[in-house]
């Protein structure tokens, strides 16, 4: 049964609203929630330039073919009480449900033109936002086939998950060459990257750019310590979380994507919410400078780290639950008392995703809304034309504290 044929048939059942295409499945129920209850946490930003100067008139044609390509985007939640959250299509007249995208568009500098994209986490994570930016350049270009429909993304709740684990973005891949230490020969110069410092997002977050060399070299030193920079950098600011709250524990729940986890997988477009979310409680320690310095204890606590993750990943299983024990679910998380928590998602590279529309476009990052949580961080990384950006959202009086940890472990390595 394709997409629409499921969404055709959902729609038939007792109960179904008016224009209603399908009820939200386990994973988009619990963001749609969560994004609801705590003030628009997960939602996603990602800002970028492209080259060339646009007309209104221009870019709102190119938005009509975008939206007709993507049905996903004309879709609103509907919460229908015992139904729980549907997904349904816009009707002429007011708007019911909550819209899921934004778009900002405004004069970057001479030539160049600044896109704002929000997209809601039901519709949209981590992995997937390159997949939507693509289709909005197709059509400011004039890419044939830019408005061809594709289809709305499945309910994973009726799929069939095949079981082998999600362990593969928790460990690193062989080690590479040992480096005597990162940073160490010659430095930066013509054609090498460089720190780029730290680039605030509106408020929001901020978000932390490594050059495309010192990328490279970061990874290096962590793959001959057979660590994942994202694995090395939640470590990092697990332990900062601790510190601060004065716990030995922080839950680290890494966003995982499940895209080739499911026997149906040919149904499953990028665009979309398939996640798994792996949550597992690490023990931290000192402060990064101390534990990146000497006797490498943060290098071992990133290894025990990603072992535990793996292990969590393993035992995952999606999870098929009523629309009001989800709410439940996140209404006692919203409650606080669990401890910090700190999400990751590693999006890995854009590159071959925006296509040939790679060279227009400079400044891509992403921001993960953090929400309310006092407590709470998010940790977004993806890498651009081989440069890593790290959007780093916290919550709480701490923000300044994590951003310096986050910051200074990467400058230490870079200075070393």
């Amino acid at each position: 049964m394709s997409g629409g044929e499921r969404g055709r048939a959902q729609a038939g059942r007792p109960g179904t609203p008016v224009g209603g295409v399908r009820r939200l499945g386990d994973t988009e129920a619990t963001f749609a929630y969560t994004h609801a209850l705590m003030r628009g946490r997960g939602g996603l930003t990602t800002s970028f330039t492209v080259n060339g100067v646009f007309s209104p008139e221009r870019v709102e044609a190119a938005v009509e073919l975008w939206l007709r390509r993507l049905p996903l985007l004309s879709l609103r939640i509907e919460d229908t009480g015992s139904g729980g959250l549907w997904f349904r299509r816009g009707e002429p007249g007011p708007p019911s449900g909550e819209r899921l995208w934004g778009l900002r568009v405004g004069r970057a500098s001479e030539g160049a033109t600044r896109f704002s994209l929000s997209l809601h986490p039901a519709i949209c994570d981590g992995h997937s936002v390159g997949r939507l930016v693509r289709p909005l350049l197709d059509a400011l270009f004039g890419v044939p086939g830019a408005g061809a429909e594709e289809e709305l993304p499945p309910d994973t709740d009726e799929l069939t998950y095949e079981s082998g684990g999600v362990c593969g973005v928790c460990a690193p891949g062989p080690a590479r060459r040992a480096m005597s230490s990162y940073g160490g020969g010659a430095g930066a110069g013509p054609g090498r990257g460089r720190w780029t410092g730290v680039v605030r997002e509106g408020g929001e977050g901020v978000t932390l750019a490594l050059g495309a060399y010192e990328t490279r070299r970061l990874r290096d030193w962590c793959g001959a310590r057979r660590l994942t920079v994202s694995g090395f950098l939640a470590t990092v600011l697990a332990d900062a979380f601790a510190r601060e709250s004065g716990r030995r524990e922080v839950t680290v729940a890494r966003a995982v994507s499940l895209r080739r986890r499911y026997a149906e997988r040919a149904l499953i477009s990028e665009p979309g919410c398939v996640l798994g979310v792996v949550r597992a409680r690490l023990r931290a320690g000192g402060a990064g400078r101390e534990a990146v310095g000497a006797g490498g204890d943060l290098v071992g606590r990133a290894r025990g780290h990603a072992e535990v993750l793996c292990s969590a990943g393993r035992e995952w299983r999606p999870e098929r639950r009523a629309h009001t024990a989800i709410r439940r679910a996140v209404e006692r998380e919203a409650a606080g008392g669990a401890g910090p928590e700190l999400r990751v998602t590693d999006a890995g590279s854009v590159d071959t995703v925006l296509g040939p529309h790679a060279g227009r476009v400079t400044g891509l990052r992403t921001v993960v809304a953090r929400g309310d949580g006092a407590l709470d961080g998010a940790l977004h990384l993806s890498t651009f034309k081989g440069a890593l950006t790290v959007g780093l959202a916290v919550g709480g009086p701490w923000a300044a504290v994590a951003e310096r940890e986050l910051s200074d472990a990467m400058l230490l390595l870079h200075r070393r």
